[in-house]
């Protein structure tokens, strides 16, 4: 849980930004996978306890839920890295803990490019930000092209479902669990191509990006399969219990999308002022287990 930044032994991943660039690129494309590879190199011990599995999912997705909610809150581009790649590895736990192995292994590999990526051209972010030109209104989707945003996008999935499907053969509950997740992103995107103010050519752009999406969630499940299936175990067979946690991490994942998605539309209400106050600084967890910590400490000292 340490090296993989996870929930609610993440503070440390996000106070060592004051480190240069280049070391934070080595560490967030680098040092925190070590936790996920160990992991990977246990499946099969790991994957032998349910309790472990149930454990993995629910650390995972709270992580991953957490960090995407707070990142949003950032203002600083290397702050706002940091708590994804806390998201991006409570999602490999979730994988893990569905029995995604080579799905997770894969993750792992494309978030370390990725972030190495995000890292060494983050000074260049603002400056890009800064020549950008908006004329005009900004689209914010109302709730019904939000939730036609949803079931478009769940359309979208289930059809790209059947046709890989046909192609490779059925996919386990897990993945396709899984990919439903991932499919709330892509709504995300959808409802701002749909809104009134949406200029056509964004609605296409969108559209096709949300195609793409699809097929390469399916495609990559391919890809890992055939690289690494061979060599760790294939998702178990849910019972009561996975059920159960496939169903909660779905709806979980799928209102947090929908609430960032309707955001706009709430940003200025004097509540929601204060709420970004508190999950910008991370609801002060970090504060209270350094504090919790550090009583400990004094009290063995004596």
């Amino acid at each position: 849980a340490l090296k993989t930044a996870a929930f609610p032994l993440h503070g440390w991943l996000t106070e060592v930004m004051e480190a240069p660039t280049p070391v934070s690129a080595l560490l967030h494309a680098g040092i925190i996978n070590a936790g996920g590879v160990l992991l990977i190199r246990t499946a099969e011990l790991v994957q032998s306890s349910a309790g472990a599995m149930a454990a993995l999912v629910m650390i995972g997705g709270l992580t991953a839920l957490f960090g995407a909610v707070v990142m949003l809150t950032q203002s600083a581009v290397k702050t706002a890295l940091a708590w994804s790649t806390v998201a991006q590895m409570g999602f490999m736990l979730l994988q893990c803990g569905l029995g995604l192995w080579a799905l997770a292994l894969l993750h792992i590999v494309a978030h370390s490019l990725y972030k190495a990526h995000a890292f060494l051209s983050s000074g260049g972010a603002v400056r890009a930000v800064a020549g950008l030109r908006r004329p005009g209104p900004v689209a914010v989707p109302r709730l019904g092209v939000v939730m036609k945003s949803f079931a478009l996008s769940l359309a979208l999935y289930a059809a790209m479902a059947g046709l890989f499907a046909l192609v490779s053969g059925p996919k386990s509950p897990q993945a396709l669990a899984l990919g439903t997740m991932l499919i709330f992103g892509v709504a995300y995107l959808v409802a701002q191509g749909l809104a009134d103010a949406a200029p056509r050519a964004l609605t296409r752009r969108t559209a096709r990006a949300a195609l793409a999406a699809a097929a390469a969630y399916f495609t990559m499940q391919l890809i890992a399969a055939r690289l690494w299936g061979p060599w760790l175990p294939a998702a178990p067979e849910p019972g009561p219990l996975e059920w159960a946690l496939l169903v909660l991490a779905v709806l979980s994942f799928g209102l947090v999308a929908f609430a960032q998605t309707m955001f706009p539309l709430w940003a200025h209400h004097p509540a929601t002022a204060g709420l970004r106050v508190h999950l910008a600084n991370g609801l002060y967890l970090n504060a209270l287990l350094d504090r919790l910590i550090g009583g400990f400490r004094t009290a063995n000292r004596f």
